[in-house]
């Protein structure tokens, strides 16, 4: 490999650090796309003595890096988490709840003519009670996370995570946990990352790179997004594979691997229409074969904001939750996982959500098309972009969203000017 100047420097600047006894444990190796940071950390792999492992936040992170050479790259859920046994004390507390409740009804009965309010209202709670243990019951069957102790991690010489943006500080202490040295690839044009992540990007980097490696300057997914971070217009036409376009049709969302826009209104127009196209509208719920979207982190339970997962069956609602059986997008192989989320999410307004519910069940919805924030961390071959980038008004911001767009395509970008 023909490395240039600044890749040069880079290969010595973590040759040093790796060689150095009295290493601090974390090295921040930063750049843009096309620069070269994974090639880099794959050459670096190569003269280590020992197993160096590679890992990123979300699936389609790992498996950008397995295509990429990294040929073990997991994610950092699988790596150092791994199941355990769920505590019952919720759904005991539930049935012994019901179990008072239909004790007083019944000694109301016995007791002569009832009060017509108070036994409405005790039969309402029952009736909830009742759904919600079911849906609890349903809930004991998921699985939970604790820290791997015994994960490969533990005796590896190096870990090298990507898209490490999206780690967030109770993860990244986790992972630091183990003692191991750890380099971190990071791209700072990107937007930055969404709330309560972003642990490994909050310092200045010990590299950085921004000379494009002379093998990614013909890239058009690298020419695109190098324009716009350069603050360059992109012109209506065919980039290699990859164009900009004035106008969407159906056959190119279908085909797309991913939708991505800016608005959560988009977002949802959207989603309903690719449903509509997908024969799934006659249910506000998921149905089999549906692709859905975590909207927030449950690491007890493995479920990280952002990540896609497949439906399994039919959903409905039950007990005021819709019952989901999912699996990961990615590994679609694994046992699939009893999930119950608020439907509002699916049939109504997710801010009716009281504050004090948002955890008595989890957050999903349909994941056809993300917002660049909740596509960040990963990557897929073909990315239809819905140019909303205007919509961001903050200096900067406008361009990074689109930059961040573009660079979530692996093999094909098409660009829609809104």
């Amino acid at each position: 490999m023909e490395w240039g100047p600044q890749q040069d420097g880079g290969l010595v600047a973590v040759g040093r650090w790796l060689a150095n006894p009295r290493r601090r444990q974390l090295f921040r190796l930063f750049g843009y796309a096309g620069t070269g940071k994974t090639t880099l950390a794959r050459h670096l792999a190569e003269s280590v003595n020992g197993d160096v492992i590679f890992a990123a936040f979300t699936g389609k992170a790992a498996s950008v890096l397995r295509a990429s050479g990294a040929r073990d790259a997991q994610t950092l859920h699988s790596l150092i988490y791994h199941p355990k046994g769920k505590s019952r004390e919720r759904l005991d507390e539930l049935r012994r709840e019901l179990a008072d409740v239909q004790e007083m009804i019944n000694q109301d009965r016995l007791e002569g003519p009832p009060d017509h309010v108070d036994c409405n209202r005790k039969t309402d709670r029952l009736q909830k009670l009742q759904g919600e243990v079911r849906a609890e019951e349903k809930n004991a069957a998921r699985p939970a996370f604790s820290l791997n102790l015994e994960s490969k991690l533990a005796t590896a010489s190096l870990l090298v995570i990507d898209e490490c943006s999206m780690v967030a500080e109770d993860m990244a202490q986790d992972i630091l946990s183990f003692g191991v040295p750890v380099l971190v690839l990071g791209d700072p044009a990107q937007l930055p990352p969404v709330k309560g992540t972003g642990y490994f990007t909050d310092a200045e980097p010990d590299i950085m790179l921004t000379e494009i490696h002379r093998q990614a300057r013909d890239n058009p997914i690298i020419e695109l997004a190098t324009r716009v971070r350069n603050g360059e217009g992109l012109a209506l036409g065919q980039y290699g594979s990859s164009s900009v376009i004035s106008r969407a049709t159906p056959e190119l969302a279908m085909a797309a691997n991913q939708v991505i826009v800016g608005r959560n209104r988009t977002r949802t127009a959207t989603n309903r229409r690719m449903r509509q196209l997908l024969g799934h509208d006659g249910s506000p719920f998921p149905r089999e074969g549906e692709k859905l979207v975590c909207l927030r982190n449950d690491r007890e339970f493995g479920l990280l904001n952002g990540t896609l997962h497949t439906s399994m069956t039919d959903s409905e609602e039950l007990g005021g939750f819709v019952n989901l059986r999912i699996c990961p997008e990615d590994y679609p192989d694994v046992e699939p996982q009893l999930v119950a989320a608020h439907p509002e999410h699916f049939n109504g307004d997710p801010t009716q959500i009281g504050y004090w519910n948002l955890t008595s069940a989890q957050e999903f919805t349909f994941g056809y098309a993300l917002t660049c924030h909740k596509a960040q961390g990963s990557q897929w071959d073909d990315v239809l972009i819905i140019d909303e980038s205007q919509m961001f008004r903050r200096p900067g911001e406008s361009q990074k969203w689109l930059y961040t767009a573009i660079t979530r395509a692996a093999k094909r970008v098409t660009l829609v000017r809104a």
